[in-house]
């Protein structure tokens, strides 16, 4: 299952997350710094890795078309699929951040981190070496959704982290629709549906702009966690007994359970272990991105971050191995 794959990736996330935290304590990324970063990564980075995502997938998905003949399961079906994905994992969230007792001030972003992995940084280069181009394409549809929920209902669920009210009516009634389906992420998803779809060919220049940019994201980001950290203690991570009890359930417990439901709605050989593997990945980076833009608590996102991806060294095989 090219293990090695896996630790590389993690050990590229925690050597610029290190650096993250080096950089804050040598006050080269101070608060004011962070702040900036957040909205460059938000407003330009992560749209532009969002056009080039599906840029990339539908010149591969041309090859293979044109090599193997028409793709065995739609892009419509899969799109389902992917919604269905997280319908899924919202469900068992719920289950998750209640069954753990959550505070309420809290109960939001320990929903946030547990429905939203790492899929794009983490995810991909472990799906390509496991399943090669299929599963690759797959992963990238199931990005896609990603980040159509996070710019929706992920902006709902942070925007209420700091709100008095509490109710999913009180975080709607608060949010601008016209700022929200005009934000930079949720018209670039857009655009890149069109592009998908249409088979929209965009100039080289163009097209190399936006991977470029889109390759920052996930460098600064880690940065961003990195300088969240900072000022935190190790044994104010380790003994956070809720957080530990939330890190295994979340990335062992959650998704057996999910394995258990998924093989009974989805039986095709490669799309099904793949989703697998995208709900073993740990907590997204944007998480704490997210909690820094719209108020939440942002250190106990950076040490959801940072424990989750630690304790996936030994889940990610573990899971990989009952499973598979």
């Amino acid at each position: 299952m090219h293990i090695s794959v896996i630790i590389q990736q993690m050990s590229k996330l925690f050597l610029i997350l290190c650096l993250g935290a080096v950089l804050a304590k040598l006050e080269l990324l101070d608060v004011h710094t962070k702040q900036k970063l957040t909205k460059l990564l938000l407003y330009v980075t992560t749209p532009m890795m969002m056009i080039d995502a599906f840029y990339q997938r539908m010149k591969q998905v041309e090859v293979r078309e044109q090599s193997d003949g028409i793709q065995e399961i739609s892009v419509g079906s899969l799109f389902l699929y992917c919604f269905l994905f997280y319908l899924l994992l919202t469900a068992l969230s719920l289950i998750l951040v209640f069954g753990i007792f959550t505070p309420k001030k809290d109960r939001r972003l320990y929903l946030f981190m547990t429905i939203f992995g790492n899929v794009g940084f983490m995810g991909f280069p472990v799906v390509q070496s496991v399943y090669g181009s299929e599963g690759l394409f797959y992963a990238a549809i199931l990005n896609s959704v990603f980040n159509i929920i996070i710019y929706t209902f992920g902006i709902i669920l942070m925007s209420g982290a700091s709100s008095k009210e509490d109710s999913v009516s009180g975080a709607v009634s608060g949010i601008s629709w016209k700022k929200l389906l005009t934000m930079p992420a949720v018209i670039c998803t857009a655009v890149g549906i069109l592009i998908f779809v249409f088979r929209i060919h965009m100039p080289k220049v163009l097209s190399d702009t936006c991977s470029t940019l889109g390759d920052l994201t996930s460098p600064l980001a880690m940065m961003v966690v990195g300088a969240n950290l900072t000022g935190m203690k190790a044994k104010e991570m380790l003994t956070n007994l809720r957080m530990n009890v939330y890190v295994v359930l979340r990335q062992i417990a959650l998704p057996l359970v999910f394995w258990v439901i998924l093989r009974q709605i989805v039986s095709h050989e490669v799309l099904a272990p793949t989703l697998l593997l995208l709900s073993c990945m740990p907590v997204a980076n944007t998480t704490a991105l997210f909690a820094t833009e719209y108020g939440g608590n942002e250190k106990l996102a950076s040490q959801g971050i940072f424990l989750t991806t630690l304790f996936s060294l030994v889940s990610f095989p573990l899971i990989i191995w009952i499973c598979t």
